[in-house]
């Protein structure tokens, strides 16, 4: 399902270690907080909309996610740029 471009967060160290971790195989899944549609849960994979806004955090501050870090999914290529 493609999807409009949003942004979502995805817990984890760093881009770097995204991609490495989907190279291997693992599975990341990103929260769209959005209040004006669009808002849920979403798997980084080619059915993501490239150019979607990734915002990698590592912790919540007062609940919400602490972004460090963010980036550009590329569908294609299957990571995060």
């Amino acid at each position: 399902m493609k999807t409009e471009s949003m942004k979502i967060y995805v817990q984890a160290k760093s881009k770097a270690d995204i991609n490495r971790r989907l190279q291997a195989g693992e599975t990341f899944t990103g929260i769209n907080y959005s209040m004006f549609g669009g808002g849920g849960v979403y798997e980084l994979n080619s059915e993501l909309q490239s150019g979607t806004i990734v915002a990698v955090y590592e912790k919540t501050i007062n609940g919400s996610p602490y972004a460090k870090a963010w980036g550009t999914w590329d569908a294609n290529k299957n990571k995060l740029k």
